[in-house]
């Protein structure tokens, strides 16, 4: 398993903006690349919050299908609509 997260250095420990979701006792294998400051812009604005997470699922497009009986497995869905494509490249 691999883990990318954003943090500090502060009094020469690496402080993590939220706690990191691993075991306690976990070995880790850590590997530092200091960031400009140019980065740390695109990454800060790009940290997607609980919150603004729980208000994009909200929206009314999520769930739209779930209630028809094509949409019961996304899987069974997604090999079916490729199966077509490749007959439509086929045929030509």
């Amino acid at each position: 398993m691999a883990l990318v997260e954003h943090g500090k250095i502060q009094g020469g420990s690496i402080v993590f903006l939220e706690p990191l979701a691993l075991p306690e006792g976990s070995e880790v294998i850590v590997s530092v690349e200091i960031i400009d400051k140019a980065k740390l812009a695109v990454l800060t604005a790009s940290k997607i919050t609980n919150a603004e997470s729980e208000e994009f699922a909200a929206l009314d497009c999520f769930g739209m299908w779930r209630d028809r009986e094509e949409m019961a497995s996304g899987e069974d869905w997604v090999r079916s609509q490729r199966e077509l494509w490749s007959h439509r490249l086929a045929t030509r």
